[in-house]
């Protein structure tokens, strides 16, 4: 931006209020200087100026296409001083200005959780004659200036172009110079941003000591309610007295579907890589981009692994970065199919009868083509494996199986023994699950052991393959299923029900278990099944994914301690190399992809030890496997008797989810589809609503023999605000095509009572008998947030549970507030889930969602 010189303030500005503050970011080039500024509009995407980000890239133009990422570092100044998180360059929403004033804006997307405190601000679209002579405020970064300085001034008025004019108010206070760009222009009567500062005045000069400056009015910029959740007042006079709102939630959620936005840029920086490695000295050569893939419930922990590789490389060259790594989460099943498919472009496919479907797009929908895959726990299969787009793999740290128990529930005397490999699974699990008054277990070597009570919640064996290892352990010996029914699958279920805990992975199983371990007054939660390197991030307060923040070491007493069965599978964690065309793959990438494999299988297997994991070829166990954390250091790596159990042995896994699949208990679900006005938007392949029945239709196909499905529409064109299609019962093929012809049929209309929708359906589920052992859960798939429930808030709790689970699309949010929570916490209070999903792909959504409810293939 054209810049003009300012002079120190003569009396300090007046603060601009807290909300706008904390949303305001600084964009830095790659020297870490600061090239103008960014304001948060959602959770997770800011704005800011195109001629912003192509300074802080460089002097080669920038063009953000889908087959490349392009990515700048930011920092929130007033809420995390010295902290950058990387943020991605939306090739949707990049228009460089144009020759006749228009255009230069960007949209970034953080790739990782803005910080705690970070808010994002509240927009107003004024029309032209609402936008003279108001007082406005803005926090800027003029002579990259860190630390950042305040302008005030007021609104002159629209100009040719698009833009409104600027001018101090006084001759007091900073002038709007380069450095200010890309800030959020404050209304200081409507507490409102209402533009974007781009440009200042370089032509007409009217009071030099007070030169003009332009910004571009929100009503311009790609903030439209379907974009994004910004909160955006429709009208210019609100009555903002009674209007407000809660703090941004401390971790923004990052599901698949919101990464389909970034179209192919969804591959993230870590931030304290950014913030770790040596600023390049002059003279530096350009860093080498890696793309890396991994595994979501990991994808912390690869962030930090790839920030100490950065470190290393910076040092090793002098203080220049050598490479700049991209972690994105990407789910392994995705990755695979993606290889196998050449990482398509190509329309791809909806959900049908016995097909999930494909991503439409796998740069967008998916990620990058990566350089190198971290599929976590998940053994990619020969058949991946064999494929020539891998060119190597290998296994780089380990972490057993175990059954983490709170220290306040262990007794030494008692349990000290068995924590040393000395049960088996089933032994160690009936001593956990089993009350102090049921008979004793007699393991296989005649010794009696009595039940603790403990309870025990592991992650669901349809998402974690943890769990699918942990089962194979669990069900051996059992003699039917009628046996794993009674003796593992009910005591598992009634813990999982009794505390709260979701159908989910292990970093969601273990998130809820640091809840309730935050909370003195609670009793002592369960045992968790999980990994050692898990029960370690857990007692060291780390993050737990990308959804679960930190929160400290949990208290002494609520930190997990590790039991050692006898055998016990072990995860493997494997890295794999992947090869590409040239046009798309750089030889510097493959060659940056093998000096990751050299460093870690060298120098990285200290920071592989520093994260909890077991390496190979190392003796030593580093400074996080400690008895303090809860492990036993000297459960040596190449213990025979882990080794004698394969967890990726595909018979026996495939096996055990044959037998959980007949075991596991029936699920009566009542799906609630938003049928007001809004679903009628245009959603690529139909509007909102033809998409979400499609997955509706694709959903009941798959419903078990014993499962049981209700469907109900809601929206205030219906007499009571809903409409029930389908009586809760079982699969009825004739019927389901009866509702689902009706469905495609139906015009959507009216207003969105979604609170009382809630409040209705999980009373009329729970009402559907107490004392059977069904599943219970409320899907509710809206497009709007509530606007024709009075204030209602909908009652979640109570017996039998009932779990929630919102897919929400277009307008709608988890982070909207039922009184004192967010629609997130109300749905996870109920051991449930909110969704944040793409309209294009919300039939994706729905069939993920039902196939791990109620997907129970033959025998059930």
């Amino acid at each position: 931006m054209p810049g003009a010189t300012g002079r120190p303030p003569q009396r300090p500005a007046r603060p601009v209020p807290g909300e706008a503050t904390l949303a305001v970011a600084a964009v830095h080039d790659r020297a870490g200087n600061v090239v103008g500024a960014a304001f948060l509009i959602d959770s997770v995407r800011l704005l800011t100026c195109a001629h912003v980000v192509q300074a802080a890239l460089g002097p080669e133009p920038v063009a953000p296409g889908p087959a490349d990422a392009v990515v700048v570092s930011v920092s929130f100044p007033l809420v995390a001083p010295g902290r950058h998180l990387a943020a991605l360059v939306l090739p949707q929403h990049w228009q460089p200005g144009r020759p006749d004033g228009s255009g230069d804006y960007a949209v970034l997307q953080l790739v990782a959780p803005a910080p705690v405190g970070a808010r994002p601000v509240r927009l107003a679209r004024p029309g032209q004659a609402g936008t003279r002579d108001r007082v406005c405020r803005v926090f800027g970064f003029p002579r990259a200036l860190p630390e950042g300085r305040w302008f005030e001034g007021w609104v002159v008025g629209p100009i040719g172009g698009g833009w409104i004019q600027l001018a101090n108010r006084s001759d007091s206070g900073y002038q709007i110079e380069p450095g200010f760009s890309g800030a959020p222009v404050w209304d200081s009567r409507l507490r409102c941003v209402i533009g974007m500062i781009v440009a200042v005045d370089q032509v007409v000069r009217p009071q030099p000591a007070r030169p003009a400056a332009f910004m571009i009015p929100i009503r311009r910029l790609p903030v439209a309610d379907q974009y994004g959740r910004p909160r955006v007042l429709p009208r210019w006079r609100q009555p903002f007295s009674r209007w407000r709102t809660g703090p941004a939630p401390a971790a923004a959620r990052w599901s698949p579907r919101a990464r389909s936005r970034a179209a192919a840029l969804l591959v993230a920086l870590l931030a304290v890589g950014l913030a770790a490695v040596p600023e390049p000295l002059g003279g530096c050569a350009g860093p080498v981009e890696l793309r890396v893939a991994a595994a979501p419930d990991d994808l912390v922990t690869y962030q930090a692994v790839a920030a100490a590789y950065e470190s290393w490389t910076a040092a090793r060259a002098g203080g220049c970065r050598t490479t700049n790594v991209f972690v994105y989460p990407a789910a392994p099943r995705e990755v695979a199919q993606g290889l196998q498919l050449g990482w398509s472009e190509s329309a791809g496919r909806p959900a049908t009868e016995g097909d999930p479907g494909t991503p439409g797009w796998y740069p967008a929908d998916v990620g990058p083509r990566p350089d190198v895959w971290l599929p976590g726990a998940e053994m990619p299969s020969q058949q991946v494996l064999n494929l020539t787009t891998v060119r190597d793999y290998l296994t780089v740290a380990r972490s057993p199986l175990v059954l983490a128990v709170p220290r306040a529930l262990v007794d030494p005397a008692r349990d000290d023994a068995d924590r040393q490999r000395s049960l088996s699974w089933p032994e160690l699990f009936a001593k956990a699950s089993r009350g102090p008054g049921e008979a004793p277990t007699v393991t296989a070597s005649g010794r009696r052991v009595t039940g603790t009570g403990w309870q025990v919640v592991r992650p669901d064996p349809a998402v974690s393959p943890e769990a699918r290892m942990v089962d194979v352990a669990l069900y051996d010996g059992a003699p039917d299923t009628a046996w794993i029914r009674q003796q593992v699958e009910q005591r598992l279920e009634a813990a999982q029900d009794e505390r709260g805990f979701p159908l989910g992975s292990l970093a969601a199983v273990l998130c809820r278990q640091r809840q309730l371990a935050a909370d003195p007054a609670a009793p002592a939660p369960p045992a968790v099944v999980t990994t050692e390197q898990a029960l370690v991030q857990f007692n060291l307060g780390e993050r737990l994914g990308d959804g679960c923040v930190e929160r400290g070491r949990p208290a002494p007493g609520r930190a997990l301690v590790a039991f050692y069965p006898e055998l016990t599978p072990g995860v493997d964690h494997r890295l794999v190399l992947l090869r590409w065309p040239d046009s798309v793959q750089s030889a510097a990438a493959r060659a940056a992809a093998d000096d990751l494999r050299r460093w870690l299988t060298g120098p990285g297997r200290d920071e592989l030890l520093a994260r909890g994991f077991r390496v190979p070829g190392r003796d030593g166990t580093g400074p996080a496997l400690t008895e303090e954390n809860g492990v036993l250091p000297g459960w040596l790596l190449d213990n025979p008797q882990w080794e004698l159990v394969d967890g990726s042995d595909a018979l026996a896994l495939n096996t055990a989810d044959q037998r959980y699949r007949e075991a596991r208990r029936p699920a009566r679900v009542l799906l609630a589809l938003d049928t007001s006005g809004s679903m009628l938007a245009e959603a690529g392949r139909g509007t909102r609503f033809d998409v979400a029945v499609d997955g509706i239709a694709a959903s009941l196909r798959r419903l078990g023999g014993r499962d049981e499905v209700g469907v109900w529409a809601f929206s205030t064109a219906y007499r009571g605000n809903s409409g029930r299609l389908r009586e809760v019962g079982r699969a009825d093929r004739a019927r389901d095509e009866a509702l689902v012809a009706r469905l495609r049929r139906t015009v959507p209309a009216g207003d969105t009572p979604l609170y009382r929708t809630i409040d209705a359906a999980i009373g009329e589920v729970r009402r559907r008998g107490g004392g059977d052992d069904h599943l219970r859960a409320v899907v509710v798939l809206t497009d709007g947030r509530d606007t024709a429930s009075g204030g209602l808030v909908p009652r979640v709790e109570g017996d039998p549970p009932v779990r929630l689970y919102v897919i929400a699309v277009g307008e709608a949010s988890c982070d909207d507030r039922v009184r004192t929570r967010t629609l997130r916490q109300t749905a996870r209070a109920s051991g449930g889930q909110c969704l944040q999903a793409e309209a294009s792909t919300v039939d994706r959504a729905l069939t993920g969602l039902f196939r791990q409810l109620w997907e129970k293939e033959a025998g059930q």
